[in-house]
């Protein structure tokens, strides 16, 4: 099983991103469709769960300002331009086992 990021074009010029899940089934490469990834593909990134878990409080702070965001990001080692941070999801995808930090 592997994790692929592909990027779709619109009629509009715009480009999307998209993630997949790509493996081989009797010989035959099949992809399933895993999230939605916007515009920007750096949006999500897979992280262990110890790393996620000793920053989640800090995350989860109302107050927490922009710049505080982009350093726990860079110590996740997540690096992010994306200005403002209007959402911080948490992802636990139990079918693929693995888990997910989204920035929009």
């Amino acid at each position: 099983m592997t994790v692929v990021v592909r990027k779709e074009k619109r009629k509009n010029g715009k480009a999307y991103y998209k993630l997949y899940d790509v493996k081989r089934v009797n010989g035959k490469v099949k992809s399933k469709y895993v999230g939605y990834l916007g515009k920007d593909p750096s949006s999500k990134n897979e992280i262990s769960y110890g790393e996620m878990m000793q920053y989640v409080h800090r995350l989860m702070d109302i107050e927490i300002c922009d710049s505080d965001i982009h350093n726990i990001l860079k110590k996740i080692g997540i690096d992010s331009n994306i200005t403002p941070i209007t959402k911080i999801i948490l992802e636990n995808d139990r079918k693929l086992k693995k888990t997910f930090m989204r920035i929009k």
